[in-house]
C-alpha cells in the first residue's frame, strides 16, 4: 500500500469507527506529514482523493473537515444503539464507488439482452470461478449459478430429490434463524445436532450420518449466525469425511467469506474432492444495494439442480437482474469488492476485540458472552430466571436494540435463554456504552433470591 493509499484508509477507519464525525477538522497537512514521515504533496494527494470521494471538503483559509461519516445507520430514530440488524444500509458502501461500478456496468451491459444462461452471465461466472481459487474454491463456471441469496438456493434444495434418495434435513441448533423458518413453511422433516463455542460433536453426528436417511445437512462453518463461532479445521475436514462415507450431501453457507479475513482457512468445499458439497455465498452483507450471491454446485446435483431452476422460473425467481450481475463484475475487476471486504474486515476485527475485551469483564452465572470469532454476529447466554424480552424491551427505552435468539432454534424446547448482538451498525466508539448498558440492564433484571 502506497503512503498516501495508508492516509486514506487511516482517515476511512477513524471516521467509520466514529472517532472522526460529521463536521470535524482534520489534522493540518504539516501534522500529517510528521505523522506519517512524508511529503506535503503525499498528504495533499491523500486528501484529495478523500475530497474526490466526497468523504471531506476543505474551507478555504481553515483546513479540511468531515463531510460524510460512512455511518448513517439507523433506520429509526428513537434507537441510537442498534445491535439487533445483521443487514448494513445502503449507506454503509460508499456512494461514490456505488455509481462508479454502477457507470461501469451499465456501460459494459449495455449490449446485453435480459435473455440469460440459467447459471448466470457468462463472463461473469468465468471471473468467479478465478476469483474463487484465493479462497480454496476449485471449480468450473459451469458449476456456478448466479441467485439473489441464500435462501432461494436453501428452498430449490428443500424442494429437490437428491441422487442419494433420502429424506431427511439436518440443521445447527442453533442456526440462521432464516434458514429454520423456510424449513418449518416447507414442513421439511428435520433433524438438529447442538453447537457451541467446541463446535459440534463429531461421535453424534456421525451417529446421525449412519442410521438416518439425511439428504443433506446445512452448516454455517464460519461467522455463524447467532454464535459468532468457527469450526475448528478438523471438525471441518471429519464432516467431509463422514459425508462420502455415508452419502450425505454438505450444504455450505459461507455468505461473508471474503468479507472476514481468516488466516489459512479452508472451508468444507476444499476437503470436499468436487463431491458431495454445494457452496453458497451472499452478497447483501457487502453490497446492500444489490441482491446476489452464487452456488457452487458439485457434479453429481448439476442436472437435478439446473431442472429445479427452470422450473422455479414459473414458481419462484431466483435469478438475480441483469444490474445486480453487471455491478459485481464490475466491482471485482476493479477491484472495488477487495477494497472494500478489506476495509470491512479490519473494521470487525477491532470490534470483536473491544467486544471480548469488555463481555469478559462480566460473571457468567448472569451473562456469559460466547467470545466472537469472526463476522457480524454474537451471543450474550444469561440466567434462566432473567426475562429476556423484559430486558429486551429495558434496553429499547434506553434507545438499545437486540434481539432474541428463540429463532435460531428449529425446535423450541432447545432453545437457550440468550440476545443475539450483531455490529453491523453500531461503531467502536459506541461499543463500550451499549454494552455496558446490556450488562447492567441484565444485573438489574436478575431476581433477588428469597
Amino acid at each position: 500500500m502506497k503512503r498516501y493509499e495508508q492516509i486514506v484508509f487511516d482517515i476511512k477507519q477513524e471516521i467509520g469507527d466514529g472517532y472522526l464525525l460529521y463536521g470535524d477538522k482534520l489534522p493540518s497537512l504539516h501534522e500529517m506529514m510528521k505523522r506519517y514521515a512524508c511529503s506535503k504533496g503525499t498528504v495533499l494527494k491523500a486528501y484529495d482523493t478523500l475530497r474526490n470521494e466526497h468523504i471531506i471538503y476543505a474551507k478555504a483559509q481553515s483546513g479540511y473537515y468531515v463531510a460524510n461519516d460512512l455511518q448513517q445507520y439507523q433506520h429509526d430514530e428513537n434507537i441510537a444503539y442498534d445491535l439487533s440488524s445483521g443487514n448494513p444500509v445502503v449507506d454503509a458502501f460508499s456512494i461514490t464507488e456505488a455509481k462508479h461500478v454502477l457507470n461501469v456496468a451499465l456501460e459494459s451491459y449495455r449490449k446485453s439482452s435480459l435473455e440469460q444462461e440459467i447459471r448466470g452471465v457468462l463472463s461473469l461466472t468465468r471471473l468467479l470461478a478465478d476469483y474463487l481459487n484465493d479462497f480454496h474454491i476449485y471449480t468450473k463456471p459451469r458449476n456456478i449459478f448466479l441467485t439473489q441469496g441464500v435462501i432461494q438456493m436453501l428452498t430449490l434444495f428443500t424442494q429437490m430429490t437428491f441422487p442419494n434418495h433420502k429424506t431427511k434435513i439436518l440443521v445447527e441448533s442453533p442456526t440462521f434463524s432464516f434458514a429454520n423458518k423456510l424449513l418449518h413453511s416447507h414442513g421439511a422433516t428435520v433433524l438438529t445436532i447442538a453447537r457451541d463455542e467446541n463446535g459440534l460433536d463429531m461421535d453424534y453426528l456421525e451417529l446421525l450420518f449412519k442410521t438416518e436417511p439425511i439428504k443433506f445437512f446445512y452448516v454455517v462453518p464460519r461467522n455463524h449466525n447467532p454464535l459468532g463461532t468457527i469450526l475448528p479445521a478438523s471438525q471441518r475436514r471429519r464432516i467431509m469425511e463422514l459425508a462420502h462415507r455415508y452419502d450425505v450431501y454438505i450444504i455450505e453457507d459461507d455468505y461473508f467469506n471474503d468479507s472476514f479475513h481468516i488466516p489459512k482457512y479452508e472451508p468444507l468445499y476444499y476437503y470436499a474432492n468436487f463431491d458431495k458439497c454445494v457452496y453458497l455465498k451472499s452478497y447483501s452483507k457487502l453490497f446492500p444495494f444489490i441482491r446476489i450471491g452464487y452456488a457452487v454446485v458439485c457434479d453429481a446435483l448439476l442436472e437435478t439442480f439446473k431442472e429445479a431452476i427452470e422450473h422455479s422460473y414459473f414458481t419462484s425467481y431466483q435469478m438475480p437482474s441483469l444490474v445486480s450481475q453487471a455491478t459485481l463484475e464490475a466491482a471485482i475487476r476493479s477491484d472495488i469488492l477487495q477494497n472494500n471486504a478489506g476495509t470491512l474486515s479490519d473494521r470487525l476485527h477491532e470490534k470483536i476485540k473491544t467486544l471480548n475485551m469488555i463481555t469478559r469483564k462480566w460473571d457468567s452465572t448472569i451473562a456469559r458472552h460466547l467470545p466472537a470469532q469472526s463476522g457480524y454476529y454474537s451471543t450474550i447466554f444469561v440466567n434462566e430466571l432473567i426475562d429476556v424480552d423484559v430486558v429486551i424491551a429495558k434496553l429499547k427505552q434506553q434507545t438499545i436494540s437486540v434481539s432474541s435468539i428463540e429463532k435460531s432454534y428449529y425446535h423450541p424446547h432447545e432453545n437457550k435463554k440468550g440476545i443475539r448482538i450483531t455490529i453491523t451498525r453500531i461503531t467502536n466508539a459506541q461499543l463500550d456504552h451499549a454494552l455496558n448498558a446490556i450488562y447492567k440492564t441484565l444485573c438489574e433484571s436478575m431476581p433477588t433470591p428469597k
